[in-house]
């Protein structure tokens, strides 16, 4: 009987002859060097047969070529889709070395899935062309290194492209969702026989058993398992921003963002909820946040989230973040179907639970802002009305964060995260905030209003703030801020400005690991001039100046006692002008930030 490991609808399975392949669609993932050996070990007809598709073809291997055969003769299964990927060698190089440079190789797997998943196949295997990988590297580390890039980079696309947003059409087998299985063969020869296993999903249980041993020669490869794992738990979580994303601003609404943040807290043991209601936030003196939302039909809050990594001593020690009719045992991952009773959700702020206050046997806390504008109109400073209907991702950010938490949670990391969404719907009405108001903010410090159209400046300024009382080891907030951002930097690269060198190139590095590039923009002295105002410490927009950088100067105003920065994905969480185009970034490179700073804190 062979052990499985669970894990998604991609596995990874030996590697066998090509031509016995069974399934629907095998893909060839062909490099010049490996066409020959591959076809050799073909029964003769077969050779026969991909040789003259090949010279009629011109098909060499070179990076981008396709062939799409039907039943082909000799082979087990329905569709071969040979797809060419050029240098293999060079290519695995440049990804693993220069991480920038592995955008054509990124995007040449997202073009195969593509191609391959609109065929509506059941079973898709993909064939790796480890012979030219085997061949041609000699240090055993580096040779796993980047083969396990190499499948990561592979089910990052696939988990991609295999998404789909179900959408709200009427006939339901237009929202149907066809279950493709992805089958991944790696060699077990040479160099990788550490590096074989048969993992599948039991999505019943999501409970992990040993991987098969009798496939390798040797151990099983922690770093591979690691890797499908974190896969797995990366494609949960922005899956969940996604979805969130393209929602309508009609069913997501600041309260609809509330419950998914108490379903976090419902779902996983480690996180805990607490939702600040207009009442409080009018105590609080958050004057700016409220601002933003008097117009809206919805009452103001602020969901506030703990994940707790090292939850079981967390809850036994006596200055744990969670009180103790909370405890569970562990702090192993949960899939969603690990409901709890629901004592892990809070509202107000008489309660103070989920202030961690860096105390917590499991060091300060990482506070995350998102910013979760369900609908933003522009307000009384009113957007034009032909690219209104875009503005229901201006909730990316939002999404973010608790797109970041489950994964987290996933993965089980042993890291404190405290997730707070700044959340508004930025409507017109009698009682909208105005250009000229001058408003007092949590933090004392007065804003005229220049623009009602920069709110997201407004709730994440006394969001962060607030997020002062956690003393958090830094603070990031996250937010689809300014249409600059995409002038600067397009659809490719978010915008990072930050008041901690460590921070901002930890974020960079992160960034280049993830392949989610974000790119530092300055925040000198000079350009706070640009907020100068004649009756307030400050105004809430710029007049001819750069739109990216001033918000970022606004927002640095109130993260001056802890270590901040500040991503401006308005450009990279969704694309703007084509719909249902969430792409559930920058979730990768903050995922890949924690992880790092989790491993790192442990080994220390």
């Amino acid at each position: 009987m062979t052990n499985t490991t669970y894990m998604t609808n991609a596995i990874l399975v030996p590697e066998c002859n090509l031509h016995d392949i069974d399934a629907d669609c095998v893909i060839w993932l062909c490099s010049s060097a490996d066409i020959n050996p591959t076809i050799n070990n073909f029964p003769k007809r077969t050779q026969t047969f991909i040789q003259q598709v090949f010279v009629d073809e011109a098909f060499i291997g070179a990076k981008g070529q396709s062939i799409l055969l039907h039943r082909p003769v000799g082979a087990a299964a329905k569709r071969w889709l040979i797809w060419g990927v050029g240098d293999l060698e060079e290519n695995l190089n440049l990804s693993f070395d220069h991480p920038t440079a592995s955008h054509g190789t990124r995007k040449l797997f997202i073009d195969m899935f593509k191609y391959a998943l609109s065929l509506k196949a059941a079973t898709i295997t993909l064939v790796l062309p480890c012979h030219a990988v085997s061949r041609n590297l000699q240090e055993a580390s580096k040779q796993s290194k980047q083969e396990i890039t190499f499948v990561s980079q592979l089910l990052r696309a696939f988990h991609f492209c295999y998404y789909q947003f179900a959408g709200y059409k009427s006939a339901p087998c237009l929202a149907a969702k066809k279950v493709t299985r992805l089958n991944i063969q790696v060699s077990s020869t040479d160099l990788a026989a550490g590096l074989v296993l048969d993992s599948t999903l039991d999505e019943v249980s999501g409970e992990a058993l040993s991987a098969d041993s009798a496939l390798a020669s040797g151990d099983i490869s922690d770093e591979l398992l690691a890797c499908i794992n974190y896969e797995a738990a990366l494609a949960q979580g922005m899956e969940l921003a996604r979805d969130l994303s393209h929602m309508p601003a009609n069913l997501c609404t600041p309260v609809y963002l509330a419950e998914q943040a108490k379903i976090l807290a419902n779902t996983y043991p480690q996180v805990t909820t607490k939702i600040i209601n207009q009442d409080t936030l009018e105590a609080l003196g958050m004057n700016a946040y409220l601002a933003v939302n008097r117009a809206s039909a919805f009452p103001a809050s602020m969901p506030v989230i703990h994940y707790s990594g090292n939850y079981s001593e967390n809850a036994e020690s006596s200055d744990s973040a969670h009180s103790g009719n909370n405890a569970h045992s562990g702090n192993n991952a949960h899939s969603g179907n690990n409901a709890h009773s629901g004592n892990n959700t809070h509202s107000g702020e008489n309660d103070d639970s989920i202030t961690d206050k860096g105390n917590s046997r499991n060091t300060k806390p990482i506070v995350l802002i998102g910013k979760g504008v369900t609908f933003d109109s522009g307000g009384i400073t009113l957007k034009r009305g032909g690219d209104m209907h875009h503005m229901i991702y201006d909730m990316a950010g939002a999404a973010c964060v608790l797109g970041v938490i489950k994964a987290a949670a996933e993965l089980g990391l042993n890291i404190n995260i405290i997730g707070i969404l700044a959340t508004a719907e930025n409507s017109i009405g009698g009682n909208a905030y105005r250009p000229g108001d001058i408003i007092t903010t949590h933090s004392k410090q007065t804003v005229e209003v220049i623009s009602t159209d920069a709110e997201g400046r407004m709730l994440m300024c006394d969001a962060l703030s607030y997020s002062e009382r956690f003393s958090p080891h830094s603070v990031i907030d996250i937010a689809t801020l300014t249409g600059a951002a995409i002038t600067a930097l397009g659809h490719t690269c978010s915008g990072v400005m930050s008041n901690s060198r460590s921070l901002e190139q930890a974020l960079v590095k992160a960034g280049e690991q993830s392949h989610d590039p974000i790119w530092p923009f300055p925040l000198w002295p000079e350009y706070q001039d640009a907020i100068a105002s004649s009756h307030a410490d400050m105004t809430n927009a710029g007049k001819n100046s750069p739109g990216m950088i001033t918000a970022g100067c606004f927002l640095s105003r109130f993260a001056q006692s802890f270590p901040w920065a500040h991503m401006d994905v308005a450009g990279t969480a969704f694309k703007y002008g084509t719909s249902n185009s969430a792409t559930g970034r920058p979730i990768p490179l903050l995922l890949a930030y924690l992880q790092r700073l989790a491993t790192t804190r442990k080994s220390s």
